[in-house]
């Protein structure tokens, strides 16, 4: 019993955490009677392009998804652009392709890792960005060729909210919070937007409106994005499930991210109906290179993600088993103080870390 995994790791960083979180995701699945991930490695990202030409390799889309997942390390590198200045984006059509509309981004505090917040229930902090990852204003990124200059005068983009996909959407995180509340929490779902603004900020809340009328366990809420925006600053510990669109996705996902550690600690899946992507939601961090420093933890918690998304498409049990016991080392992990990255000022790069998270596994 295995699972094949398509492993883009990319730029920078990617390889160095990459590595860490399939090495754990094995450990896991060993301890839990299965086999090893079958990985078809797949070569992308921006020193790719510099080399080739091209931003991922031939046929590597198609690779990518004939297997039961794909795992992403980072893409992208500050002084490799195309020539209208973009950034090397092949994870963009991915997301595309395969139609990875909800992007899944947990917020989560640690024993003893940095908090940005001085009240004590910043202790507690455990919510869930759902972020639509195929439309939005993301419908015009310029991997997909959607937008132009005209005359050098004026650029027009296209927000597009379509109704099949904001209802798989919300479907999505209304069964989220559904299962989140049978493990103690909330059960809440928060519909994010500007519908006061914006024409398809409404019909995303109308659609919303519509989805939450088949689950009635669930409780619902509403705020606008900027008000979210100073919510998550002042009271985190209150949300649960937040759905948004993309654009509103990307910046609060990260926003989040700050209040648990940094982009270190930020964990992030993308899944369709036929196949999850996973990647730490951070970048490549070129300037940390080879020098041991960064932070995997994001990668081994979207490791995580990535064997609970394999548990229900297989049906397979023991996948989500080693989801747990790896998400138990972290947190047994930190703890124990036995987790201090070097993003956070401690002593511990990516091979100590990985280390550490082998031995609480191994014991």
């Amino acid at each position: 019993m295995s699972a094949t995994i398509s492993l883009i790791k990319g730029d920078g960083i990617g390889v160095d955490v990459s590595n860490a979180a399939i090495a754990l995701v094995n450990q896991a699945i060993a301890r839990c009677g299965l086999g090893p991930l079958i990985i078809n490695e797949i070569d992308a990202g921006a020193a790719y392009f510099a080399e080739t030409g091209m931003d991922i390799e031939p046929g590597g889309e198609e690779k990518a998804g004939a297997a039961d997942a794909i795992f992403l390390g980072a893409i992208g590198l500050p002084t490799i652009r195309h020539k209208d200045g973009t950034e090397i984006s092949p994870h963009l059509r991915l997301r595309e392709r395969f139609q990875l509309y909800a992007g899944v981004r947990p917020v989560k505090a640690f024993t003893n890792a940095p908090q940005a917040l001085a009240d004590p229930r910043a202790q507690k902090i455990d919510f869930v960005i759902i972020r639509e990852s195929t439309e939005g204003l993301f419908y015009s990124a310029a991997v997909h060729g959607r937008s132009q200059v005209i005359d050098n005068s004026y650029c027009d983009e296209t927000l597009r909210i379509t109704r099949a996909t904001t209802e798989k959407l919300h479907r999505f995180a209304f069964r989220l919070a559904a299962r989140r509340k049978e493990r103690g929490h909330p059960g809440k779902v928060t519909c994010v937007d500007k519908a006061n603004v914006f024409t398809a900020m409404a019909f995303f809340r109308q659609i919303f409106d519509e989805v939450a009328t088949q689950y009635p366990d669930i409780t619902t809420h509403y705020n606008y994005v900027d008000a979210m925006a100073l919510d998550l600053i002042r009271k985190p510990w209150a949300a649960d499930i937040l759905v948004m669109e993309n654009m509103f996705g990307d910046i609060l996902s990260d926003l989040g991210g700050g209040l648990v550690g940094g982009m270190g600690m930020a964990a992030c899946g993308e899944i369709g109906d036929s196949i999850g992507l996973f990647q730490p939601a951070h970048g490549s961090a070129p300037d940390i290179v080879g020098q041991d420093k960064a932070n995997p933890l994001a990668a081994i918690l979207s490791g995580v993600l990535m064997l609970d998304y394999l548990a229900e498409q297989l049906g397979k049990p023991a996948f989500a088993d080693a989801a747990l016991l790896l998400d138990g080392a972290i947190e047994a992990g930190f703890a124990a103080n036995q987790l201090r990255p070097a993003e956070f000022g401690g002593d511990m790069g990516t091979d100590a870390i990985t280390n550490a998270i082998s031995e609480i596994l191994t014991g």
